[in-house]
């Protein structure tokens, strides 16, 4: 018989007085690493005019007469419509265009007079050959504004074309480029295109010859640049260049991403040929938005040579690193990073760096330096971060803090002794010169920006460092964590507390590797409220103080210290730590903060750990010490909501093995053997796994899934499929537990209450539907 007692265990969870509030707050992104467009750009404005023409003068009689001139061309050209019809409705159809057309000439249009034009004209087209042709140009005038109101301009456009046409009436070349064009946009891409090769080959029916126009010619090109067929747009446009030298200003660059959307190298270099003659014709007036077309196809078509070219000359026409203000500082990082995602080893790396550094001027260089020394920590060459150093020195840019930094943080990722033993004293001949320095520090600035700012005002040598210059610069709060990360790991707790001293002796304010490291010295010894409060007083902290906002390795650490507190029985009676359920809470408020951001990956990364298993199973072990099986249940659907991690199956055998579990805690020795005798643990663990599958044959049968079904689902059918059935299983043992279905969905919903998301849907049954 399965043996379910109602769990005991809560007594053994701390007192719920730890609920509080991360007062911290992330760190803001630098602009020049967030999501940026470049094909978003505002329209160009139109250049007014220097001074007015110079206008002749005339006597008053000429005045007069060209002013009577003109009111009698005016009253010549009507736009009324006059059809002879006998309907009544047609009539007052016909008088209330008329309205309209009139009131359009006199005063313009507006959406609601655009609307009603049209709307009275649906119910005209029968006496279209009495539309005069003034009054076809007012109908296709305000049907062809393009903005946000009129949103079926290209069918309205396309219409009236065909009705021009069959009225009898020529259309100009910019209605018929228009109309090609809406036809294009509607869908209809192949029609658009016969029938432009109709107009250029004369083999339609229409009187007005257009092949030779420049506007037909670039229509032509462009629309097939956006069909995807660059051999045909390039022969067009070549055509257009022979006719018209220097005509090809923007369609050249739909043609031009045409070609950089393709796989072929031979297309790639059609492009950057195009790119060098639009930049020899037009170069002189192209501004970085016109730059910016060419290097995002580059990036497109992942061509490092290319958009390195591209990127240089933006720099030599001014365009970039030009002035030294945050605007623009943040322009050419923003482009720089966008060619450093080009890179996927070393070797690139140095391609890219060893050109921004040819170009940029000497203020960026040590920025530019430092991200060098990052991509050589990224690929694990430690020789190459020392080399950089070294050049550095001989080209007499003196390394700051942050680049030995960096050479430290290669060094120890190598895990190799010799390169341990180097990095760890220079880190600590690191912290002796910052201890020594009289002034200690100076305020370090706020954003890369303001670094480069800063450079720009310091003396800069051109001549390489003698050797009694190459000296090592002072430690900073990175370097300590390095330092304490490296004895944490060996277990010499006697550096790590020595270097936090160093700390406060120092008046350094610690970051969040510094609080991950000390919180995970406090765990390791059993120092488990240590611990908690290192934590609280960091990031929970009055509005006006800066605190330390924690990443995922932190929550990580969190979770880690409850299972083990938990876990320890000694610690139970004095323990400060939140419960599960708080815990929780505080994780789902922490990344609640971060969600939207570029960067939020890192910080899921972070708390799932290399293996999402890794959290799963803190958080499950958790909830399990405390028998908190609604916990369990409301846990397991926050992790996949909220963080993306599925956890069905870690979780189904912790959940197995803890309500297995019965508490002998009060229970005396002779009971207890007999207990630890009888198997009857053992034999719960085979009776749940009984119930599991036939739970989990029911659904099938009621799903009809079969396993032909089951093994062509998809990895998100699957996953929805075995947690709903989690949710199923833990419903039934908590039914069994209290005999009564409301009280089990009452503690699901307190539950969900108190980790803060009373919205979540936790499966598709309830407990009554499991009864």
């Amino acid at each position: 018989m399965l043996i379910l007692l109602r769990p005991l265990a809560l007594s053994r969870c701390p007192p719920h007085t730890c609920t509080r509030a991360l007062t911290t707050r992330p760190k803001t992104l630098p602009s020049f690493v967030s999501v940026w467009t470049p094909s978003l750009f505002s329209r160009i404005q139109p250049r007014k005019l220097l001074r007015k023409p110079n206008t002749p003068p005339t006597s008053p009689k000429i005045v007069a007469e060209r002013k009577a001139e003109r009111r009698l061309l005016r009253d010549a050209r009507t736009i009324l419509v006059e059809a002879s019809t006998r309907d009544g409705d047609a009539q007052w159809r016909i008088k209330k265009l008329n309205e309209c057309l009139q009131k359009a000439q006199r005063q313009g249009c507006d959406p609601q007079l655009r609307v009603a034009i049209w709307r009275h004209y649906i119910f005209c087209r029968d006496f279209s050959p009495s539309i005069p042709q003034d009054a076809w140009d007012i109908l296709w005038n305000t049907q062809a504004i393009m903005s946000p109101k009129n949103p079926r301009r290209n069918i309205h456009l396309v219409q009236l074309h065909d009705d021009m046409r069959l009225a009898g009436f020529t259309t100009t070349l910019k209605q018929r480029t228009t109309y090609l064009w809406s036809v294009f946009k509607t869908g209809r891409q192949e029609q658009a295109l016969e029938e432009w090769e109709a107009d250029y080959g004369q083999s339609s029916p229409h009187e007005q010859r257009m092949d030779h126009k420049p506007e037909h010619l670039e229509l032509g090109a462009r629309m097939y640049a956006d069909f995807g067929d660059a051999d045909r747009a390039r022969e067009i446009m070549n055509e257009l260049l022979d006719l018209y030298p220097g005509r090809a200003n923007y369609f050249l660059k739909n043609v031009f991403r045409a070609h950089t959307r393709l796989d072929s190298v031979q297309h790639h270099v059609f492009a950057y040929e195009m790119y060098r003659v639009a930049k020899s014709t037009q170069g002189k007036t192209w501004r970085l938005p016109d730059f910016d077309k060419f290097l995002v196809g580059f990036l497109e078509a992942r061509h490092l040579p290319y958009a390195i070219s591209v990127f240089k000359d933006m720099v030599i026409s001014k365009q970039l690193a030009c002035e030294t203000t945050e605007h623009h500082i943040n322009e050419t990082l923003t482009r720089l990073n966008h060619i450093y995602r080009l890179g996927t080893d070393i070797k690139d790396s140095t391609v890219i760096v060893l050109a921004a550094l040819s170009v940029l001027p000497p203020t960026y260089h040590s920025h530019v330096y430092g991200d060098w020394m990052k991509s050589a920590t990224v690929y694990h060459a430690p020789e190459a971060a020392a080399r950089i150093l070294d050049l550095m020195f001989d080209r007499g840019s003196k390394p700051e803090t942050f680049h030995f930094n960096l050479l430290l943080k290669t060094l120890f990722r190598t895990k190799r002794k010799p390169h341990e033993v180097k990095a760890e004293d220079l880190a600590w001949r690191m912290v002796d010169v910052l201890r020594k320095a009289s002034p200690r520090t100076n305020a370090a600035a706020s954003s890369t920006a303001e670094a480069i700012i800063q450079r720009a005002t310091l003396p800069r040598g051109v001549k390489p460092l003698m050797d009694s210059d190459r000296t090592i610069p002072p430690a900073n709060i990175t370097t300590f964590a390095l330092l304490m990360r490296l004895h944490a790991q060996r277990s010499q707790w006697e550096h790590v507390d020595y270097l936090a001293r160093q700390l406060r002796d120092l008046e350094i304010k610690p970051n969040t590797s510094v609080m991950n490291i000390l919180m995970d010295n406090k765990t390791r010894q059993g120092k488990y409220n240590e611990a908690w409060e290192i934590y609280k007083s960091l990031t929970d902290v009055p509005e006006d103080a800066v605190g330390v906002f924690p990443d995922g390795a932190t929550m990580r650490c969190l979770w880690m210290t409850l299972r083990l507190s938990l876990g320890d029985h000694g610690a139970q009676e004095t323990s400060t730590l939140p419960t599960p359920r708080a815990l929780l809470a505080e994780t789902v408020n922490w990344y609640a903060l971060v969600k939207s951001r570029s960067d939020s990956e890192r910080f899921r990364i972070g708390l799932a750990a290399a293996s999402q298993s890794a959290i799963t199973a803190l958080i499950m072990h958790c909830f399990s010490y405390t028998k908190d099986l609604a916990g369990s249940l409301v846990a397991v659907h926050v992790l996949k909501k909220h963080f993306g991690i599925h956890t069905s199956g870690e979780a189904l055998l912790i959940i197995q093995k803890h309500a297995a579990w019965t508490d002998l805690r009060g229970a005396t020795t002779h009971m207890r053997s007999h207990f630890a005798r009888g198997g009857s643990y053992t034999r719960n663990i085979e009776q749940m796994g009984m119930v599991y599958n036939l739970l989990m044959e029911r659904r099938f049968a009621r799903l009809g899934i079969d396993g032909d079904r089951f093994a062509y689902m998809g990895k998100k059918e699957v996953e929805k499929l075995e947690l709903n059935l989690l949710s199923e299983f833990v419903r039934v043992i908590l039914t069994r537990l209290y005999n009564d279905a409301g009280v089990v969905e009452r503690l699901v919903d307190e539950a969900k209450m108190e980790i803060g998301v009373p919205e979540l849907q936790t499966g598709d049954l309830t407990a009554f539907d499991v009864v």
